[in-house]
């Protein structure tokens, strides 16, 4: 893949849309398509996680989210070359290190509805927007 588009996907509903329009982007830039799942440790674990070594949760986080991953991408069609990454971290800041190191021209990424606290604390999309030094497409549900 020469030209490529960084897609970070979570599973909201925006997704589809997210992947609609990277896929609109890759046709028309001749580009291939890297979809990334930047996980982040939530703040509140099931039950069950207390069990395991904190390894293994990371490992589950990984290995669920690239099943995910590679799921959506098996519905990219398959003229557009594609890839699926796992980040650990942050997200905002996973998506600007993915898009450096895969370097990639641009990102296509949802936007959550904006809340009054996002205009405070910054949404995902809002810090990548103001991090990063690609373009960055944000698709609206």
């Amino acid at each position: 893949m020469n030209l490529k588009i960084l897609v970070p996907l979570d599973s909201t509903s925006t997704a589809a849309d997210v992947l609609a329009a990277a896929i609109a982007e890759a046709r028309w830039r001749g580009a291939g398509i890297v979809l990334l799942r930047a996980i982040d440790l939530p703040m509140e674990y099931p039950v069950e996680v207390y069990a395991l070594s904190p390894n293994n949760v990371a490992d589950i986080l990984e290995e669920n989210a690239r099943t995910e991953l590679s799921r959506v991408a098996s519905g990219i069609p398959s003229d557009i070359p594609s890839s699926v990454l796992v980040e650990a971290g942050t997200p905002w800041r996973g998506i600007c290190s993915v898009a450096r190191g895969e370097d990639v021209a641009m990102v296509v990424m949802g936007a959550h509805d904006r809340r009054m606290l996002d205009g405070l604390l910054g949404t995902t999309a809002s810090r990548v927007v103001n991090h990063i030094d690609r373009t960055v497409l944000v698709v609206r549900r």
